[in-house]
């Protein structure tokens, strides 16, 4: 089945294969790791299992 929008590309060593296209282009984690940056202070393992602790509770 195909989507509306994907684009696909056909695979002749595999016969009537299609696959979606890549849609972005191939990049390392240096190239994106700028966005990744959190302005404050790290979290400690016990400050990540208390959140997780926390939003089991309220749910």
């Amino acid at each position: 089945m195909k989507k509306v929008g994907v684009k696909t590309e056909a695979i002749p060593e595999v016969g009537d294969l299609s696959k979606p296209s890549n849609f972005f282009s191939v990049t390392k984690l240096d190239d994106v790791a700028g966005c990744l940056k959190y302005p404050g202070k790290p979290k400690t393992l016990e400050d990540m299992d208390n959140a997780i602790r926390q939003g089991v509770e309220e749910s």
